[in-house]
């Protein structure tokens, strides 16, 4: 085998957290909860004592992503960090193949079992380009 990259994780220090963001207009009506917006689910690999301290840790960087913007049809635009959804412990080492993301899906039928996993095509259309830095 050959000689792999990897971070130890023999303390289990490690974490996988989702930061929960949306993206809305700065002029909207608070009170419609039913309005629409972007929301995005980013996951950050987090390094931390406790699990109480990787939660404390990926609320400040999600603090600390938010900004405002002006789109291109001149609405003052903001990312606003919403909360945290996922907070996964890492149990392995990290590196090529480990296992760092779990769902329980449940006792479940065997036919949305199937119907679970993506075609390689479909896959590649959901993957975002990477964004080019500005210059």
């Amino acid at each position: 085998m050959k000689n792999v990259e990897k971070i130890s994780n023999k303390n289990g220090n490690w974490y996988i957290v989702e930061i929960i963001e949306k993206c809305e207009p700065v002029e909207r009506n608070e009170k419609q909860e039913l309005r629409r917006v972007t929301t995005w689910g980013n996951h950050h690999l987090i390094k931390a004592d406790s699990p109480e301290k990787a939660f404390d840790k990926a609320v400040k960087l999600g603090k600390e992503a938010e900004y405002k913007f002006t789109n291109s049809d001149k609405i003052e635009m903001e990312w606003i960090f919403v909360g945290i959804g996922e907070l996964l412990p890492v149990y392995e080492d990290i590196e090529d193949g480990a296992e760092l993301m779990w769902n329980d899906y449940g006792f479940i039928s065997n036919r949305r079992t199937m119907r679970m996993p993506y075609k390689k095509k479909e896959l590649m259309k959901l993957i975002k380009p990477k964004q080019q830095p500005n210059k």
